[in-house]
């Protein structure tokens, strides 16, 4: 794979002096999928996440404070691994601005500060990409060639199957089983021999010493049979990962007639089925006795890929390491225990541990909202699926408990009464926003949102407490009064929120 920081070392991205003046986590080590140039202001829905995206900025200059701050937005929750902006033309003061705001949003921004044919750069960076994918779609093939002539005279003998990978691959090769033993290897051990922890299923990378890690989930009728781990200190990082996913799929379909799941395991799918079906409460509740998951609060979990990789295994088993999961149409679904205690701030942590995860991978993830008994915990899945699907093909994380205020303003703008009414209580407010390029509205909804507390909210603007008064004071003149005097603030907040809905979402 070509990583953004190798990406700025090509001659001709060089060439235009790039500068990072800022970068999510892990933004320099993301994956460079594509590089596109495009001066049009609605293109994050034509990405796909994973793109280095090309602008000469004349128009992203041009833009009022709210506009580039939604088209900014717009790009990070895309996904996209970086925004190169040549501002050879910009003034020093609005590159600052754009930095801040792409770093409030989390978005990898790179400074251009010499003008290039972008076409140059395009050009060099995507054949590389497609260089390299062939040559690991190459070696891969080769492999995968192979084995399958391998199987079709011998079967399925799994060690000369491994030994087979770790030639071609000149790496170490294992499987290992559920309870962390070797079952199979061939190749040269490492330093540190074999690992016992099972990282459960999905393609995942480490190191082990001078060696590049790459291990993946063997799935068998939804259970993880195995796990195989390939090691190398000379094959390349992306070439490990596609054979490891490849090879992952073999050895299922070889021990498809061998593997026997646990009876811990059936009991998990069984109830899983029942919950994913909606079963009546006393079969669930029976159900979820015979397994060893905590009974209590809990909320489900669904995911699927992108891609034709099972990334979304890795990315749910490493975000949630006690839960019951099974297979669910292209992707898995994972019921989630929370506790007795603080299940809220469990269920927040579990969607923190996700974003965590995701980062860069093709997934799309939706965590469902807190059911306080998990008998009810169909009412959490049919809501997270629902948000799931809502949102095709885009990378990331859904809290569907955070979208809930989105959601009912998007079904409260359809309703014919309601522009009047956002017009009535925020009409001069919007009408100051568009003269003077401010952001009134959104800030009157960010101080809403934290209950009228102004330090809250002036931290998340990313402003002093100062500056926030100063807008307040603008806001409650335009507004013709401070609307906390008045008693209640919710019809205001809904209004806000609607006129926010497009920004928001």
């Amino acid at each position: 794979m070509l990583t953004l920081q190798e990406a700025m070392g090509f001659p001709a991205l060089s060439a235009a002096q790039p500068v990072l003046r800022c970068a999510a986590p892990g933004g320099l080590g993301r994956e460079v999928r594509w590089v596109h140039s495009s001066e049009v202001l609605e293109i994050a829905p034509l990405l796909r996440g994973g793109e280095v995206l090309l602008t000469g900025g004349a128009q992203l200059s041009s833009l009022a404070a709210p506009e580039r701050r939604a088209y900014v937005r717009s790009l990070a929750a895309r996904g996209v691994a970086a925004l190169a902006v040549e501002t050879a033309r910009w003034e020093p003061a609005d590159v600052e601005v754009l930095a801040a705001e792409a770093e409030a949003a989390g978005l990898t921004l790179v400074e251009l500060r010499r003008t290039v044919r972008f076409v140059d750069i395009a050009e060099e960076l995507n054949s590389a990409i497609v260089n390299r994918q062939a040559r690991v779609r190459s070696v891969v093939d080769d492999l995968s060639h192979r084995i399958a002539e391998h199987i079709s005279v011998h079967g399925p003998d799994l060690p000369e199957v491994l030994r087979l990978a770790a030639e071609s691959l000149r790496a170490r090769v294992s499987l290992i089983g559920p309870g962390g033993e070797v079952q199979h290897a061939a190749g040269e051990p490492g330093p540190g021999g074999e690992p016992e922890e099972d990282l459960g299923g999905g393609v995942e990378g480490g190191t082990d010493g001078d060696r590049v890690v790459q291990e993946a989930g063997v799935i068998v009728a939804g259970h993880v049979a195995a796990r195989l781990r390939i090691a190398s200190a000379v094959t390349a990082e992306d070439v490990l990962a596609a054979a490891a996913s490849r090879l992952a799929e073999v050895l299922a379909l070889a021990l498809v007639q061998s593997f026997r799941p646990s009876a811990d395991q059936v009991a998990e799918v069984r109830l899983m089925r029942a919950v994913l079906d909606g079963a009546p409460r006393d079969a669930v509740e029976r159900l979820w006795a015979g397994t060893a998951v905590p009974r209590g609060p809990a909320c489900v979990v669904v995911g699927w890929t992108l891609g034709p990789t099972s990334a979304h295994e890795t990315v749910l088993r490493r975000a949630i390491p006690v839960g019951a999961g099974t297979q669910w149409g292209r992707g898995r679904a994972v019921l989630v225990p929370l506790g007795e205690g603080e299940p809220p701030r469990r269920r927040a942590a579990v969607v923190s541990a996700l974003r965590a995860a995701v980062d860069g991978l093709p997934v799309r993830c939706a965590v469902g909202p807190l059911v306080w008994d998990g008998i009810d915990a169909h009412e959490s899945f049919l809501e997270a699926r629902a948000l799931l699907e809502e949102g095709g093909d885009d990378p990331g994380v859904v809290d569907v408990s955070a979208r809930f205020a989105a959601r009912v303003a998007a079904r409260l703008e359809a309703e014919d009464f309601v522009p009047v009414q956002v017009r009535a209580a925020l009409g001069r407010v919007q009408d100051w926003d568009r003269r003077h390029g401010t952001a009134l509205v959104e800030t009157l909804g960010r101080w809403l949102d934290t209950g009228c507390h102004a330090t809250g909210a002036a931290a998340r603007l990313h402003v002093e407490r100062q500056t926030l008064h100063k807008r307040l004071a603008k806001c409650f003149e335009l507004l013709g009064e401070d609307p906390r005097e008045g008693g209640d603030v919710f019809p205001l907040h809904v209004a806000v929120r609607v006129a926010l809905l497009r920004t928001d979402t």
